[in-house]
């Protein structure tokens, strides 16, 4: 009796650090410990745990360790990547792509690596490349394939793009029909640019019947989202009264928000606002400096339109005042700065798109797998699954399948979720 507890005794101090290991990482990045994260994942990156690999990528590239260090996270995605996990390989592709001598035929590579796996964000990264014609001449019917794929998977941006080639496809007589089913399916997943199209659509009765009140609501959903382009189109549904109630001072705040997007027809109208005082205080020194920052913008038919009104206003105000709204124009560039940056957050192992790496790590953490998370699906993770199935109440076959890896995820959250709110960080 005492031998066997001393053998149970040793085999659970050898299990315990695979499993303490990560979840400590997992709770020091959710409190903002980055080293301690990287301290914490370091050894079983080391020997080969590949979504380890991957995270450590993520805290190298974010910047969260210091400055961002892309070598260090290459080096760590490209050894994730030798274990063929997708999203290490969509990183790699997306360096290869934004390096100082793009390799598009490696980006190429590694897209349709990760994409043969069933990976729906490299799928949807495929698709663009081939619909842009990154990879030679535009090729539709590759994208639309890899879009598709995408696309059945539940992923927005990939029904976008669908709905977006079906409805230039005019060799197909249902490719309007086809075109409105994605959009409507990616705007109801909370995608701003499906549900400005679908407003869009409505608006003008195209694909649809006409119905300006469900347009403005369309419009307001992806305008509370922050995109600009939608901000400026409610803006003009409130400003005539279309589909709503006229609401000049409700315009003037969607255009304003438009404006300070960078959106330059939207800098244009919220300019008329302020010159006019419409919605708004009259203000012709700052319509004149929005005017001058949508005459700037790669926007040949807004430069256009920018330049013919500040002609006009600018006959009205003194030079002082011209000089003022120089320099409230370089102020609003100054504003704009670069693009924010994505957030932080370490994806679920669910995530990566490896079933058998989710299946591994969750199998280390409810105790029935003690060896690497390596995306072998070998005799040892057979057994593991098998195990876990008879405890489960399933047939044990030992087959990894996406059912399998959602319980054993439901399984796994608690223990997981034993820490506080997770905040987001910006990539720098």
């Amino acid at each position: 009796m005492k031998t066997a507890f001393l053998v149970a005794t040793l085999l659970l101090a050898a299990v315990h650090p695979l499993r303490a290991d990560f979840l400590a990482g997992w709770r020091a990045a959710a409190e903002e410990r980055f080293e301690d994260a990287r301290d914490a994942w370091l050894a079983r990156a080391r020997l080969g745990d590949v979504d380890l690999q991957y995270y450590l990528g993520l805290l190298h590239e974010s910047g969260m360790l210091g400055a961002a260090d892309r070598d260090a996270a290459g080096t760590w995605y490209g050894a994730a990547a030798e274990r063929k996990l997708p999203a290490a390989l969509v990183r790699l592709a997306r360096d290869a792509l934004d390096g100082a001598e793009p390799d598009i035929a490696r980006a190429v590579d590694l897209l349709t690596s990760a994409a043969s796996q069933g990976y729906a964000r490299a799928q949807h990264s495929l698709a663009t490349l081939y619909e842009r014609g990154v990879h030679g001449a535009p090729q539709p019917d590759l994208a639309s394939y890899w879009y598709h794929l995408a696309a059945l998977q539940g992923l927005p941006e990939a029904q976008y793009g669908l709905a977006r080639i079906s409805a230039v496809d005019i060799g197909n007589d249902n490719s309007q029909e086809q075109a409105l089913a994605w959009y409507l399916r990616a705007a109801e997943a909370g995608l701003p640019e499906a549900q400005n199209n679908i407003a869009y659509m409505l608006e003008h009765g195209q694909g649809m019947e006409r119905d300006l009140e469900a347009a403005v609501a369309w419009y307001r959903r992806a305008a509370a989202q922050g995109l600009a382009v939608a901000q400026n189109n409610l803006g003009i549904m409130l400003q005539y009264g279309r589909g709503t109630g006229v609401d000049l001072a409700g315009a003037a705040g969607s255009f304003r928000d438009a404006a300070r997007a960078g959106h330059p027809f939207g800098q244009i109208n919220f300019a008329t606002c302020l010159a006019n005082g419409t919605g708004t205080a009259r203000n012709p020194v700052a319509a004149y400096a929005w005017l001058m920052a949508a005459a700037r913008s790669d926007d040949g038919a807004a430069r256009e339109m920018a330049a013919e009104f500040m002609e006009t206003l600018g006959a009205r105000i003194s030079h002082q005042g011209l000089r003022r709204a120089a320099m409230l124009a370089a102020g609003i560039a100054a504003a704009r700065g670069p693009e924010p940056a994505a957030a932080f957050q370490a994806p679920l192992p669910g995530a990566l798109g490896s079933a058998v790496v989710a299946a591994q790590r969750y199998l280390v953490l409810l105790g029935f797998l003690h060896g690497t998370v390596d995306n072998i699906p070998g005799p040892a993770t057979r057994s593991a699954v098998e195990a876990f199935q008879r405890q489960a109440g399933l047939e044990a076959d030992g087959e990894i399948s996406d059912s399998l890896v959602t319980l054993l995820e439901e399984r796994a959250m608690p223990l997981m979720s034993e820490h506080p709110e997770r905040k987001k960080h910006a990539f720098h």
